[in-house]
């Protein structure tokens, strides 16, 4: 009989020894959890944080071209108004002439065009068949380089016969990420009539403005 009690008493103890054993594991167990899911959400806070880095520099690099194309497009204008005669003055070699008030008007409202919109028009060249306009359009997904080329059309009544060609002036070093973004046909040569000119501008507009997913 004290044989007996004897080994129940051990394994009530071992069983103790397990339960206590089981128990240290059971705890063990729920600080990995806490310890794996605070690495999880330290992983996720960065991976967050890294995207508005990259969002932000994104951004940085869209507006310094734009400040760049700005830049130069003000300085093509600076050069085109600037009148190359000059007025002598006794004592003096002379001086250029100031722009015309309608030259700097001209300039202001283009100016404001182009901060309300983000479209730059650095340039026009006429031609027999018609006028070339080189524009920059800039947005957060990038800035766009193309050339409008407008048909003539003096005649009112063909107004709706008038064509514009878009031709986009693209670098496959420098814009790479701009064209695989850009739909298909803003990266090669189309054609349409001058009523789709608004329609054609809202696609430029979207695709270098909506945030991409």
């Amino acid at each position: 009989m004290p044989d007996l009690l004897t080994a129940s008493n051990k394994l009530v103890q071992s069983l103790k020894e397990e339960l206590n054993a089981q128990s240290a594991m059971a705890r063990q167990g729920e600080q990995v959890r806490q310890q794996l899911e605070l690495s999880e959400n330290n992983v996720c806070d960065l991976e967050k944080k890294i995207c508005d880095l990259a969002e932000s520099l994104s951004n940085a690099r869209s507006e310094v071209k734009s400040l760049s194309a700005k830049l130069s497009a003000s300085r093509a204008a600076e050069a085109s108004v600037k009148n190359p005669g000059s007025t002598f003055k006794p004592g003096e070699m002379g001086h250029k002439s100031a722009p015309s008030e309608i030259v700097l008007t001209a300039q202001a409202k283009e100016d404001l065009y182009g901060d309300l919109t983000g479209l730059i028009v650095r340039g026009m060249k006429r031609g027999d068949s018609g006028n070339v306009f080189d524009c920059i359009q800039t947005g957060r997904n990038g800035t766009l380089h193309f050339k409008l080329a407008l048909d003539n059309g003096e005649d009112p009544e063909s107004y709706n016969d008038i064509q514009f060609t878009y031709r986009p002036q693209l670098d496959t070093d420098r814009d790479s990420d701009l064209i695989r973004m850009l739909p298909d046909y803003l990266v090669e040569e189309i054609t349409f009539p001058r009523t789709q000119a608004s329609k054609f501008y809202s696609r430029v507009i979207k695709s270098l403005t909506e945030r991409l997913d």
